[in-house]
């Protein structure tokens, strides 16, 4: 399966005419958060398959996008692949919808891994927004990660977790990395990733 996972930047070379002979041979789209509505919109529409994403910290708190699935908070399957999603950032300020302490974070994570459980095996895609604590993230509380990711990793073993959020500089920062048997992928601001058929 051929991944496309966006976030936190509109990427001329997805948000153009080009598009469908670029990414034509993609199965999936991901959206990983702060990223306008009618861009996923056209990508979606576009590429012609499905389409699952999550809200960022700066996505507005009725965020919708027209021909896509939200997953934030849920996993569903796609094409014989669990996906689940969890929106939102550490929060750094009184309001905003998508932001959560740890404590609200970790309450999230472990209703998804009773949900998850019930469902049978675990996750093969995890889509986020923030990165799990300590990996691809920053030390300032706007760009911190959640520990509760950890423990999600843990009991879910996702094969992949992709994240945004963190606007990291590609050969000087690092944008791929593992956490236990999880490949974790920063994928500001567009990745194509394979995600191979065997668990």
């Amino acid at each position: 399966m051929r991944i496309l996972a966006l976030s936190d930047q509109i990427v001329d070379h997805v948000y153009s005419p080009a598009l469908r002979e670029r990414y034509g041979d993609i199965d999936v789209v991901l959206g990983c958060g702060d990223l306008p509505a009618y861009y996923l919109e056209y990508v979606v529409t576009q590429l012609n398959v499905p389409l699952m994403y999550v809200p960022g910290n700066h996505d507005p708190d009725d965020y919708r996008v027209q021909g896509g699935e939200p997953i934030d908070g849920r996993w569903l399957r796609v094409k014989g692949v669990r996906f689940a999603g969890l929106g939102g950032s550490l929060r750094y300020k009184t309001d905003g919808r998508h932001q959560y302490s740890e404590p609200e974070m970790f309450y999230r994570v472990a209703r998804m891994l009773l949900s998850v459980r019930m469902g049978g095996r675990g996750l093969d895609v995890m889509v986020t927004h923030a990165p799990p604590l300590g990996v691809h993230d920053a030390p300032d509380l706007t760009h911190m990660g959640f520990s509760a990711f950890h423990t999600l990793i843990q009991y879910a073993h996702p094969r992949l977790l992709l994240h945004g959020h963190t606007h990291a500089q590609r050969n000087l920062e690092p944008m791929d990395s593992r956490v236990l048997h999880t490949r974790v992928v920063n994928v500001f601001p567009c990745r194509v990733i394979e995600l191979d058929e065997g668990r």
